[in-house]
């Protein structure tokens, strides 16, 4: 009896692993799919584009404080702007390359992170002000380099 039911419950937690690990594999390969579907996107809107991250993380805008949507979206460099395209959320930011004031590489950001070190930018806003935003980019020092080569 003891047996049986050992198998039994060996046999639930087998499959509540399996069922659990196809789900995660789907979920991962459905936003996989929306990243290249984006990319795809960006790259057909900006086609002289210097640089496109498909899956940057956004941390958030300084200026809207901590409580705020961060999530993946398009991050990409033009000779005139960097661009940001949220996946899911209407979410866009748009900076000319001429109001960015510095780019730095902190480990934290609106008190978010990854310990690991993030993309900030530091700009001036329309209206004279300072704001900043950050993403979790791949390649930190490339993004770093494109950004200030295309800011000269």
């Amino acid at each position: 009896m003891d047996t049986a039911l050992s198998n039994s419950a060996l046999m639930l937690l087998v499959g509540l692993a399996v069922f659990f690990a196809v789900v995660f594999g789907g979920a991962v390969a459905v936003v996989r799919y929306i990243g290249r579907q984006k990319e795809a996107g960006a790259r057909a809107r900006y086609p002289r584009a210097r640089r496109v991250e498909r899956a940057a993380n956004f941390f958030g805008r300084e200026s809207r404080g901590v409580m705020q949507m961060r999530g993946n979206g398009i991050l990409v460099l033009t000779d005139a702007e960097l661009i940001f395209e949220m996946w899911l959320w209407n979410t866009e930011v748009r900076i000319p390359l001429r109001s960015i004031q510095s780019v730095e590489t902190p480990l934290s950001f609106l008190g978010k992170s990854r310990l690991t070190p993030l993309l900030k930018v530091v700009y001036t806003t329309p209206e004279g002000g300072t704001d900043a935003v950050a993403w979790q980019v791949s390649d930190l020092s490339g993004w770093v380099r494109q950004i200030n080569e295309a800011r000269v």
